[in-house]
């Protein structure tokens, strides 16, 4: 396994990659980074693909620009532009919480570089909150991301991320929760992130109302435990909004399934990623 950097649209962006065959790119969630897919980048490159961790802009060790758009047509056109850079036409997105909503823009805006779509846990199917758009307020913004940043609130936050959390909730999971929320660039990048708000959101920029356009097979994957964005909220959501979508809900898992149970949930991967050809 290896980290690689590849410039698209003027920005740097970071990847973490295995394998050789079809490609995947592993998308993930808020505050997270492509370290979060290291398990899963192994496990899928052993299933004879190319498994490639995309640092989100913003995030990890890509650019944290404070001046990007932090579009959900820049992101499209970021994970597109990294497909055509690596010698294919089409790649299968797997996409954790935002992760899972870039995803779905992706297959909007490009569908003929999408062949297959695996959602986890997906945000886009519920409506913002006050708080999140809050981030990109003056004052307001760093005052939440200073109080966000802080070990006991990082901890609360994650261990209702998590079924089992004394089981799950690693010192690393946390430090590298934590991690993501301080700093001056990476604050930066947050703070333009929300200000930015509705141009990443689904339903402000009219891309949920598209869901029905799509044609690629579809697997989406929730805990039954998720108190982030729930399977009754937003699975049910999703399977109804996308066509033929097949939704799988694992057992005493929560917001983070490839984490609570990786071997369940590579299993129906590897079910799915078989069943594209």
């Amino acid at each position: 396994m290896h980290s690689r950097f590849v410039t698209i649209a003027g920005y740097k962006i970071h990847v973490l990659e295995a394998g050789t065959g079809p490609l995947v790119l592993l998308l993930h969630g808020f505050a997270g980074s492509a370290e979060d897919w290291r398990p899963t980048v192994a496990a899928v490159a052993n299933m004879g693909y190319r498994a490639m961790a995309v640092d989100a802009l913003g995030f990890g060790r890509s650019a944290k620009p404070g001046d990007a758009p932090y579009s959900l047509a820049l992101m499209a056109r970021i994970y597109t532009e990294i497909i055509e850079q690596s010698g294919v036409t089409q790649a299968t997105l797997i996409g954790h919480s935002m992760g899972g909503k870039y995803a779905l823009a992706t297959a909007v805006l490009h569908p003929e570089r999408v062949n297959g779509l695996v959602l986890v846990a997906s945000d886009g199917f519920v409506e913002a909150s006050r708080l999140t758009m809050a981030g990109g307020w003056p004052l307001v913004g760093p005052a939440i991301l200073w109080l966000s940043a802080q070990p006991r609130v990082v901890r609360m936050l994650l261990t209702a991320a998590f079924a089992d959390p004394e089981r799950h909730l690693t010192a690393e999971i946390l430090e590298r929760g934590r991690a993501a929320l301080i700093g001056a660039d990476n604050r930066r990048a947050l703070t333009a992130l929300s200000r930015q708000y509705a141009a990443t959101d689904l339903g402000l920029t009219g891309l949920r109302t598209r869901l029905g356009e799509l044609t690629m097979p579809t697997l989406l994957v929730w805990g039954e435990s998720d108190q982030v964005f729930s399977v009754e909220a937003c699975g049910y959501a999703a399977r109804s909004e996308i066509p033929e979508a097949h939704l799988v809900v694992l057992p005493r898992c929560g917001h983070f399934p490839q984490i609570e149970n990786p071997r369940l949930f590579q299993g129906v991967l590897t079910g799915f990623l078989a069943g594209l050809g």
